[in-house]
């Protein structure tokens, strides 16, 4: 079987998975290294005492979910989802860094969380095109009167709160437009020309994403474990490890220039 038989499954993605390894194990080796610091924090997080710990914690356990399937999606050959994957990993991390500067309290957390949901609430019940809502209104009423004064947090919010404007108005945009949205930018690499001068598309495996793709969803969990040190849930021995990781981790980033 092939890839244009089989795409990213069977004996097609065991094959990708075994070249990726073999191109990329510097980059790879690097990114098991950063899932063993995180998963070592995530062992901690059933000391969690306090509020702050509590939370952070909650969002680290996402962001362990998010990094290990980012690196799988790369080491399987589909970057672009991995870099898709990662911005969100990204979002979440804004919000643990406020919250480890006690830039927002758990109630705030709340009160976006209910906003958020009103705002859901209000829209179907404004919209003329969904007759399937008409037995739900007096539920959603309910519901948008009891949360009404809720607020929610915009995301660059979170980042300047928790002092990370630099990673979000750099790296975050970056994956905002380039993996996340359907721009051409997001896209033009399945454009390929042809003998005659032509343009054509193929499905493929973006392979030459790979080294952003890693570095990107390891500079995401390494942030999202020092939100994690800040809020207490770390060892001595574990603040050394992330602190020659993370310089590892700025020392491949210069190597391999993945956004230059």
């Amino acid at each position: 079987m092939t890839f244009e038989t089989e795409g990213f499954a069977g004996a097609s993605s065991a094959a990708l998975r075994v070249d990726q390894r073999k191109r990329h194990n510097a980059l790879l080796a690097f990114a098991d290294d950063c899932a063993g610091v995180a998963l070592e924090i995530a062992g901690l997080l059933t000391t969690a005492k306090n509020r702050g710990q509590l939370t952070v914690g909650a969002y680290f356990a996402r962001c362990v979910t998010h990094y290990q399937a980012a690196i799988t999606l790369a080491e399987s050959g589909m970057t672009l989802e991995s870099l898709s994957l990662s911005r969100g990993l990204l979002e979440t991390v804004f919000v643990m860094l406020a919250v480890a500067e006690n830039a927002v309290a758990p109630r705030e957390l709340a009160g976006h969380d209910y906003a958020s949901r009103v705002k859901h609430a209000n829209t179907l019940l404004n919209a003329k095109d969904y007759p399937n809502v008409e037995q739900f209104k007096a539920q959603l009423n309910e519901f948008v009167e009891q949360d009404e004064g809720s607020m929610t947090i915009d995301m660059r919010e979170f980042a300047r709160r928790g002092k990370a404007l630099g990673t979000y108005d750099g790296l975050y945009r970056h994956l905002s437009h380039h993996a996340a949205h359907p721009s051409l930018s997001a896209v033009d690499d399945y454009f390929e020309k042809r003998n005659d001068g032509s343009f054509g598309v193929r499905l493929k495996p973006l392979l030459d994403k790979t080294p952003a793709a890693i570095l990107t969803a390891t500079t995401g969990i390494l942030l999202a474990c020092f939100a994690c040190e800040k809020v207490g849930l770390h060892t001595e021995e574990m603040r050394t490890v992330l602190q020659s990781t993370w310089k590892k981790c700025q020392i491949l980033d210069r190597q391999y220039g993945p956004w230059a």
